[in-house]
């Protein structure tokens, strides 16, 4: 079953905390619902005490995600291996639909300074996550920016689903974005769960580059992934046979409600 993802940011302590907000959380459920995503993947969770208020409020805010606005998956994206355990115990006595799904590993080793030994890290967490995962009935996945083709091989190989930003500001020939990517990915032994994410930042809400932020003023976010699957689709490639593309993500929630609003500094 195809995933339609969403990264979101519970800014924990913030004026806008999505966590314990009714009138938030009810308008970012109908988002989630009207524009057909199907999988969450929170920050902010590590560390979560699975006896505090802000693991109750989660409980409570995934619960209505399933059972009301059509997400199959929740994700936790997390950035130590430790983190696993955090999950497990979050989990322990909760039903399916207030329930994490998926071990996300968020780490960028390509932007480390010793990239040889944060890439090492990287895999002994999607090993220990792995392990952890097999036991619980959980998944795993990490997102990528830029890899080699030998750490494209070694994660592919230890990990059920990978990530791959397309971080462009158009949708035109995006997949030719890093395409060398999936062509090393599909080097690996099993075959490849894949799919790209985009970002919806703008020049004036971004920690980044902008993005697709001004593009969205044009166009409907699931337009992203319709180009990006036909060009893909167009491709007369044979390492194409080894990867599997299962849907697509977008980073992150609350950029979307910038959308359409003057402050994003779009002039088109």
């Amino acid at each position: 079953e195809n995933i339609y993802g969403l990264y979101v940011s519970l800014h924990m302590g913030r004026a806008d905390q999505l966590l314990g907000n009714a009138q938030r959380e009810e308008q970012f459920l109908n988002f989630v619902r009207d524009g057909g995503f199907t999988y969450l993947i929170f920050y902010e969770l590590e560390g979560l005490n699975p006896t505090s208020v802000k693991a109750q409020q989660f409980a409570s805010l995934a619960n209505r995600a399933k059972s009301t606005a059509g997400v199959k998956q929740i994700g936790a994206a997390l950035g130590d291996a430790s983190e696993a355990d955090t999950v497990v115990a979050y989990n322990n006595g909760r039903s399916a639909s207030e329930r994490i799904d998926v071990l996300n590993v968020e780490y960028e080793f390509w932007n480390k300074t010793n990239r040889k030994t944060e890439f090492a890290k990287t895999i002994s967490m999607l090993e220990r996550f792995n392990a952890v995962a097999a036991a619980n009935h959980l998944m795993t996945e990490i997102y990528v920016g830029w890899i080699d083709a030998t750490e494209a091989v070694t994660l592919a190989n230890v990990t059920d689903r990978i990530l791959v930003h397309y971080y462009m500001k158009t949708d035109e020939t995006i997949i030719n974005f890093g395409l060398e990517r999936l062509e090393w990915l599909s080097a690996a032994s099993r075959k490849v769960r894949i799919a790209p994410i985009f970002s919806n930042e703008g020049p004036k809400n971004t920690n980044d580059l902008p993005f697709m932020g001004c593009w969205l003023e044009k166009n409907p976010h699931q337009q992203a992934y319709k180009s990006w699957k036909a060009q893909y689709d167009a491709l007369d490639k044979p390492w194409k046979a080894n990867i599997e593309v299962v849907g697509s993500t977008w980073f992150v929630y609350d950029k979307f409600l910038d959308v359409g609003t003057s402050g994003t500094g779009c002039t088109n």
